[in-house]
């Protein structure tokens, strides 16, 4: 009988530990369900574990009902204390831990807002300098483009000094000349 109520009293402070690790720390639904999934297939194990080790197996009402007065002494004594008083240390220390990490993390935030400051200029910078450098290239493209095409033979002209050739007029203008 005493260690289904040892039994007892373990699963309640076990799920005071869950619950104050819920108040410390948020948690979703999904989180919620799985925890209490696993904690029910532990509590599961611990009483099959009792009943088979100290019952010899036998399924015994009085180690079930041992485990039931044990959760329930510890629920109505300990628990609301232990919960309330632990969740606000638990809380006070994760604000004084938030602070200090605060306080220490604050000159590399300034130093990553005077980089990524840094960083932004220079992009600027090279946004222009390729702004610029693209005008430059498009003029000299369409300059090459032109001229390209003044030489490539669509004017008569232009294909005869490159090839040496001279032209039906360019022959008849030396004559007439």
């Amino acid at each position: 009988m005493l260690y289904s109520v040892l039994l007892g009293v373990g699963i309640s402070f076990v799920y005071d530990c869950l619950r104050i690790c819920r108040r410390v720390v948020a948690h979703g639904i999904v989180w919620i369900s799985l925890e209490d999934l696993l904690f029910w297939a532990f509590v599961s194990f611990c009483i099959f574990d009792l009943l088979y080790h100290e019952n010899n197996g036998a399924f015994r009402w009085f180690a079930i009902m041992g485990a039931a007065v044990g959760m329930l002494l510890f629920k109505k004594t300990v628990s609301p204390l232990l919960v309330k008083y632990v969740s606000r240390l638990l809380l006070w220390i994760r604000r004084i831990l938030a602070k200090l990490t605060a306080f220490l993390i604050k000159p590399f935030r300034r130093a990553g807002r005077r980089a990524e400051d840094a960083a932004a200029s220079l992009f600027r910078k090279a946004k222009q300098f390729a702004r610029f450098l693209k005008k430059r290239l498009t003029v000299r493209y369409r300059m090459a483009k032109m001229i390209l095409y003044k030489h490539s033979g669509k004017g008569s002209e232009g294909r005869n000094r490159w090839s040496g050739e001279r032209s039906y007029s360019d022959k008849r203008r030396k004559r007439t000349e």
